[in-house]
């Protein structure tokens, strides 16, 4: 079976995949590096788009490209270990990419988005790029999907995915508060974030939890894979 990966493919192969009749979807694993409490990895918003898309592409032969593992993730900086792209640097790679893989061929491209601020950016580059080339893409962010239960910052559902796609060990968190706000307030609010750097109820992780949400996502993203990435509601 060839690989899924589209990195360990040759030159040529990539060539005569473009070429064929049924080229498949690409799809681009959207991430950063940033703090997700005392409880999870840094790379955790890159690691779970990017095994959640090999997981699809082995049940619908798309391509996956290497994850872009930088993101814009200004809120998260007063936390030690973020690192995080200006939102300009950020559209150049995603307009940059785009262009390459369409000028390679491949005119269907799913972005599998592990970061919230990446996919607003690359959504106002895609609309842009649309204009002047011919492209069918959609981004998707895995806990927007129905039925996940994710609701805040490396909270116990993030967490409970990461153990199940990573084999992460559930680790030591304490509860702190956090709090929403109405709307987007610019500079963000201290106190929007626990003091340990996320936001939600955490405690509550587990790898079996994490293997039901795998399962609702990866379904969905295959039905829109299949649909060339047109799924109607």
């Amino acid at each position: 079976m060839a690989s899924t990966l589209f990195g360990e493919h040759t030159s040529a192969e990539i060539a005569k995949i473009a070429k064929s009749r049924r080229k498949p979807v690409v799809i681009v694993p959207m991430g950063a590096l940033e703090a997700h409490g005392e409880h999870m990895p840094l790379w955790s918003d890159t690691i779970v788009p990017f095994k959640l898309a090999q997981r699809v592409a082995e049940r619908t032969g798309a391509l996956v490209l290497p994850p872009i593992t930088y993101g814009f993730c200004y809120t998260l900086r007063p936390w030690a270990g973020t690192v995080s792209l200006k939102s300009q640097t950020f559209a150049m790679i995603i307009r940059d990419i785009t262009r390459e893989l369409v000028r390679n061929g491949f005119d269907r491209i799913l972005f599998m988005n592990g970061h919230g601020a990446d996919a607003t950016i690359c959504g106002h580059v895609l609309k842009e790029l649309a204009d002047e080339l011919k492209f069918t893409a959609c981004i998707v962010s895995w806990w927007e999907i129905e039925g996940i239960g994710v609701g805040g910052h490396a909270d116990e559902g993030e967490a409970s995915l990461v153990m199940s796609l990573t084999g992460w060990q559930k680790r030591k968190s304490t509860q702190a508060p956090s709090h929403r706000y109405f709307g987007r307030v610019i500079p963000m609010p201290k106190d929007q974030f626990s003091k340990y750097g996320y936001a939600g109820k955490v405690g509550g992780e587990s790898a079996a939890r994490g293997r039901k949400m795998e399962k609702v996502i990866v379904g969905k993203m295959v039905e829109l894979v299949k649909a060339n990435l047109l799924l109607k509601e």
